[in-house]
């Protein structure tokens, strides 16, 4: 069932980041849409939910985004991975988790795509993208997490059949 409605979702989420929000500044920088709602499905449902999502997501992504085919995916899909893993429901409240990890999220899966464009030949400036694009996405995903998360929430109780008795 999540492959079922995760597609569709990051498909459209996707759209709005390459569309609309490829060209908003906020605070210096623009929220990552996708990968913030990979990292909010793998702490709501788990590292195997999660990590499909971040490869759709991923897919779309790269899709649309013009650069070499699969950077996203492998980045969106370890993130994804990353934070639904078990050590990660020790950070405390779910709020403060997704957070947490929302941040970190960014920061790691900017970081793998940068390395894995290091590695294919691309002229990377580490220091000039952390400082332009990494950290304000960064802070931005840590706001928007919450709102993320009442959405995939309310979806999820929306889409989850109800368990009947017997």
């Amino acid at each position: 069932m999540s492959l079922q409605f995760g597609i569709p979702i990051m498909l459209i989420a996707a759209v709005l980041q390459s569309v609309w929000i490829e060209n908003v500044r906020i605070l210096g920088g623009r929220p990552d849409l996708v990968l913030l709602l990979a990292v909010t499905w793998s702490i709501i449902r788990g590292s195997n939910e999660g990590t499909v999502w971040g490869f759709v997501g991923g897919i779309c992504y790269d899709l649309l985004s013009g650069g070499s085919f699969g950077l996203w995916t492998v980045s969106l899909t370890l993130v994804s991975f990353l934070a639904g893993q078990g050590w990660v429901q020790t950070l405390g409240p779910t709020v403060i988790r997704l957070a947490l990890m929302s941040a970190v999220g960014t920061v790691l899966g900017h970081g793998i795509l940068l390395a894995s464009m290091a590695v294919l030949g691309y002229p990377v400036n580490i220091l000039y993208a952390a400082e332009t694009t990494i950290i304000p996405a960064a802070l931005l995903n840590f706001l928007l997490s919450p709102f993320a998360f009442r959405f995939l929430v309310w979806f999820h109780q929306r889409a989850t059949p109800p368990r009947g008795i017997g």
